[in-house]
């Protein structure tokens, strides 16, 4: 190609590039809380009791009495600024959220501040993540928090360490339990690489647990995996944590 010709095309790509970065938006919101109001679908007469589940609180006393509710209690109003950095243009609106979806975009960035930190370790292949699931938690011998400590305990005795952990609670709504919904547990911990042909038994909870549990290597990617399994919510248990993640990761 004559170069009178190539300069020429060299032209025709950096105008078209131009072209498509000039109308290429970038946004920022701003969000300001309006008001907030209690739902007036949420009442007391529809929370469903949870019965004696192994619930804790911190003290580590059993909490007998808890209450479960499929619908949020307080819905929010905020004041949102949106500009337009290209052109500096402001636009305002009105958006709407509740402390359902407050809560489940907290446990959506503790999920992002695991997969942030352990995706990058394991694609070097330095590490390796389990998902852990302990269902029936209404029926199981131990609450979570005593789980993830026998958990360390059996990863220690593999040479495996913890690095760090995270774990959430999910109700999922089922008809044939009396109360209407099965209360199970993900637990997803990172340790240094481990490869093996067949889980190890000692990575079984359910003599521990007393229901059944299942353990597996999350596979390709951690942010894709988590973000399917854990997206999902039907119910909270008021008063709750819903999801717990350890203070270093490592």
């Amino acid at each position: 190609m004559p170069k009178v010709q190539q300069k020429a095309e060299v032209c025709k790509r950096s105008t078209r590039k131009s072209t498509n970065l000039d109308t290429r938006s970038k946004f920022v919101y701003r969000y300001k809380h309006a008001h907030s109001s209690k739902n007036p679908s949420w009442s007391i007469d529809k929370l469903i009791p949870l019965r004696s589940c192994l619930i804790h609180n911190n003290s580590g006393k059993i909490i007998f009495g808890d209450l479960i509710s499929s619908i949020p209690k307080w819905l929010t109003v905020l004041d949102v600024e949106k500009e337009n950095t290209s052109t500096g243009e402001m636009e305002s609106f009105e958006c709407y959220t509740n402390d359902f979806k407050s809560s489940n975009n907290r446990k959506i960035e503790a999920v992002k501040k695991f997969c942030d930190y352990y995706e990058p370790l394991y694609r070097k292949r330095k590490v390796s993540i389990l998902f852990h699931t302990f269902t029936r938690a209404d029926l199981a011998n131990l609450d979570i928090s005593m789980m993830l400590e026998c958990a360390k305990v059996r990863y220690e005795a593999l040479k495996r360490p913890i690095r760090g952990y995270l774990w959430v609670r999910q109700l999922k709504e089922n008809d044939k339990m009396d109360f209407g919904y099965h209360i199970h547990y993900h637990l997803i911990v990172a340790i240094d690489r481990l490869e093996v042909e067949k889980m190890p038994d000692e990575l079984k909870f359910n003599d521990l647990w007393g229901q059944r549990t299942d353990v597996q290597f999350v596979r390709k990617s951690i942010r894709g995996y988590l973000t399917k399994e854990l997206n999902h919510n039907d119910a909270k248990i008021l008063n709750r944590r819903q999801y717990s993640i350890s203070s270093k990761l490592v």
